[in-house]
């Protein structure tokens, strides 16, 4: 080979060589950032739940909003019961760590950053490797439109007897009505007095998204009649035009 023909093939080796590695670097982009995003899905995932598991026509993930009755204060909180929490309620960890001996893996993106959550924002956002003021390359997540939306909803309906007949003004002083719901981290329970001109009619509000229990009790009967029942809530909508019915003939 002459010294002319050397130099070719080198200089063919050096494109080469570049176009691999700008290849291989867009490549690593590429799979940093669905890491990044798949991550982002998962912890808004278990933050608010996962509206694709269901059981019966009912959906059965809220994550730990439904939970805990809020948001939670630091993403750590989602693998480690936080003080504010019950025990009783907190039912993680909601999001699982990719390494097992590093429990805090989810809290950074493929780049190694940590994610950027403040709870009011209803966001969760990546840097996606650049800076603060890198605007075009940043990765944010909306898990939620308003706090509205999963914290002030209305369980809303109406009591009657066996044969839908609507409790009188004479039997509101012996019917009770309680909501068991989490709110802000405790297990509450709220009461509600009846309306004499519109006797049987409920309404409560505002409750998180997720599972309620609602009990009823009529203390005029011996012995006295209850209703219990578990309610899903759902995140907007709400549980309203709910019928709760005694087994017997009360009113």
């Amino acid at each position: 080979m002459t010294l002319l023909e050397l130099l070719v093939v080198m200089v063919i080796i050096g494109i080469l060589a570049t176009a691999a590695v700008r290849t291989w670097d867009v490549t690593m982009e590429k799979g940093r950032y669905e890491e990044t995003f798949r991550e982002l899905e998962e912890i808004s995932r278990a933050i608010v739940g996962d509206e694709r598991m269901v059981v019966s026509g009912e959906r059965t993930d809220f994550g730990f909003v439904g939970d805990c009755g809020m948001l939670p204060r630091n993403l750590i909180d989602l693998a480690q019961r936080p003080d504010y929490c019950d025990s009783l309620l907190w039912r993680g960890p909601y999001v699982k760590p990719t390494f097992a001996e590093n429990p805090r893996s989810f809290l950074f993106d493929a780049w190694g950053d940590s994610y950027i959550y403040i709870p009011e924002s209803l966001f969760i956002r990546s840097l996606g490797g650049g800076s603060d003021v890198a605007y075009g390359r940043w990765i944010t997540k909306r898990f939620a439109q308003r706090i509205g939306d999963l914290l002030n909803n209305r369980v809303s309906g109406v009591i009657e007897d066996a044969f839908g007949n609507r409790p009188k003004k004479s039997d509101l002083p012996f019917l009770s009505l309680y909501i068991f719901y989490p709110w802000q981290g405790a297990l509450l329970r709220d009461s509600m007095e009846f309306d004499s001109l519109r006797p049987g009619e409920f309404s409560f509000e505002p409750i998180p998204q997720g599972k309620v229990r609602l009990v009823a009790v009529y203390r005029k009967s011996v012995p006295s009649e209850s209703i219990d029942k578990y309610l899903t809530v759902y995140p907007k909508i709400g549980k309203e035009d709910l019928t709760l019915r005694f087994g017997s003939v009360l009113f």
